[in-house]
C-alpha cells in the first residue's frame, strides 16, 4: 500500500466521522421538531418574567424592539422590561424615558460598570422576575415569543434556556451571514439536545436568577465580551439543567452587519470570546474547521505522474469521497435549520457560504490572537 494511499484512507475515515456527528445533529433536530410543544401555563399560574436589554446606542433600533415587547401575549401586569444604558451618547436613555411614561413595566437602569456582562449584572440584581429573558437591543420578536419561553420552562424545569435567532439580511453579504446563523443556529440546537451544548446566543436566552446567582453570574471573568458562550460554561460546569427552545414563536430575527468592516469587526468579536471557551467543544471546533484544509492538502499530494494504475484510482474515490462527505452532510444540516425557519434553503448559496467561512475563519481565529475588535465604539 502507498503512502499515499494510505493517507488518503486516513482523510476518508476523518470525514466519514465527521459526517456521522453532523447527520447525528440533523436527526436530533428533526426529531425534536416532530415533538408536540408543551402547552401554555394558565394565565393565573404564569410567572414574574424580566426582560433584561442591555443597550448602548440603540435609538435607532430599540423602538422596534420595545414595540414587540409591549405587544407581548404575557400577562403585562407580570413583565417588566429593564433597559440598562451602557452608557449612551445618542438619546437612547430619553427615548427610553419616554416610552416608560405610558409603560409602568418599562425601566431604565444605568449601568454600573462597563460593558454588557455589567448590563445583564446590573438588570438581574434589579429583577422582579424568577425567569430573566436577555434580548439584544437589535432583535425583533413576535408576540408569544415570552409566553413560549415560559411553558418551556415550566415544562422542563431547565436552569438556563437557550432559544433561537434568525439572521436575515440583504444583498449576497446579507444572505451568506443568513445561512451561517443557521449553521450556528443547527449547531446550537443539535448539541443542546443531546446533552452537550456548544453554543449559545445572547440576543436570545433565558435563565433563572436563582442560578445566575449560583454560578456567580459573570465573577472573575477577564474577556469583555462572550456573556453568553461564558454564561453557558458555567452554568454546565455547576451541573444545571440546560436545555434548547426549538419553537419558532420563541426566536427572535437580527440583522446582518451591513457592510464587511461591521462583518470583520463582529466575527473577530466571537473569535476572541472562544478562545477563552475550555473543553471538548472547542476542539470540536477546532477539528471541523481543519478537516476542509487537510483535504486540501491531500488533494494536491495526489502525483498523477507517479501514482498509476489503481492506486491512484482508489486515493482519488477515496479524496473525493471525502469532500462530499464533509460538504453535503453540513448542507444537510443547514437544510434542516432553514425548514425550522421557515425559510427557503438556497443549496448553491448555503454551499458558498460554507466554503468562504472554511477560508476566513481560520484567518480571523489567528487575527483574534492580536487584534482587538471595535463594538459599539469600545475596543473588546
Amino acid at each position: 500500500m502507498s503512502v499515499m494511499l494510505l493517507l488518503a484512507m486516513l482523510g476518508f475515515a476523518a470525514a466519514l466521522g465527521f459526517a456521522s456527528v453532523v447527520m447525528g445533529w440533523r436527526q436530533r433536530i428533526a426529531e425534536e421538531r416532530a415533538r408536540p410543544l408543551p402547552p401554555a401555563p394558565a394565565m393565573e399560574d404564569r410567572p414574574w418574567v424580566t426582560l433584561v436589554v442591555p443597550a448602548r446606542n440603540a435609538r435607532e433600533t430599540l423602538p422596534l424592539l420595545l414595540q414587540d415587547l409591549y405587544a407581548g401575549s404575557h400577562p403585562r401586569e407580570r413583565t417588566e422590561v429593564l433597559v440598562i444604558d451602557d452608557g449612551s451618547t445618542d438619546g437612547t436613555a430619553d427615548l427610553v424615558r419616554g416610552m416608560g411614561r405610558s409603560w409602568p413595566q418599562l425601566r431604565l437602569l444605568a449601568n454600573a460598570g462597563e460593558g454588557k456582562k455589567a448590563a445583564i449584572t446590573t438588570g438581574v440584581r434589579a429583577a422582579q422576575g424568577e425567569l430573566i429573558v436577555l434580548t439584544d437591543a437589535d432583535a425583533r420578536c413576535g408576540p408569544r415569543r415570552v409566553e413560549r419561553i415560559v411553558a418551556a420552562w415550566r415544562a422542563t424545569g431547565a436552569d438556563l434556556l437557550l432559544v433561537p435567532v434568525r439572521t436575515e439580511g440583504e444583498g449576497v453579504l446579507g444572505r451568506v451571514q443568513g445561512a451561517e446563523g443557521s449553521a450556528l443556529l443547527a449547531v446550537g440546537a443539535a448539541t443542546a439536545l443531546g446533552g452537550s451544548p456548544l453554543l449559545a446566543n445572547g440576543a436570545n436566552m433565558a435563565f433563572t436568577r436563582a442560578a445566575f446567582d449560583r454560578v456567580q453570574g459573570f465573577q472573575g471573568d477577564r474577556w469583555a465580551s462572550g456573556d453568553d458562550i461564558f454564561l453557558l460554561q458555567r452554568m454546565k460546569r455547576a451541573g444545571m439543567r440546560i436545555r434548547y427552545v426549538l419553537d419558532r414563536e420563541a426566536l427572535v430575527t437580527v440583522t446582518a452587519e451591513p457592510d464587511l468592516r461591521g462583518f470583520w469587526q463582529q466575527r473577530l468579536r466571537w473569535a476572541g470570546k472562544m478562545r477563552g471557551v475550555k473543553g471538548a467543544g472547542n476542539l470540536l471546533g477546532v477539528l471541523g474547521l481543519s478537516l476542509p484544509w487537510a483535504l486540501l492538502v491531500l488533494t494536491c499530494a495526489i502525483d498523477l505522474r507517479l501514482a498509476v494504475g489503481q492506486g491512484l484510482f482508489r486515493s482519488v474515490l477515496l479524496v473525493g469521497s471525502a469532500w462530499l462527505l464533509w460538504w453535503v452532510p453540513v448542507l444537510v444540516l443547514v437544510r434542516e435549520a432553514d425548514r425550522f425557519l421557515e425559510r427557503p434553503s438556497a443549496w448553491a448559496l448555503n454551499a458558498f457560504s460554507l466554503l468562504a467561512f472554511s477560508v476566513y475563519a481560520p484567518v480571523i481565529a489567528v487575527a483574534s490572537l492580536f487584534v482587538r475588535p471595535v463594538w459599539k465604539g469600545r475596543r473588546v
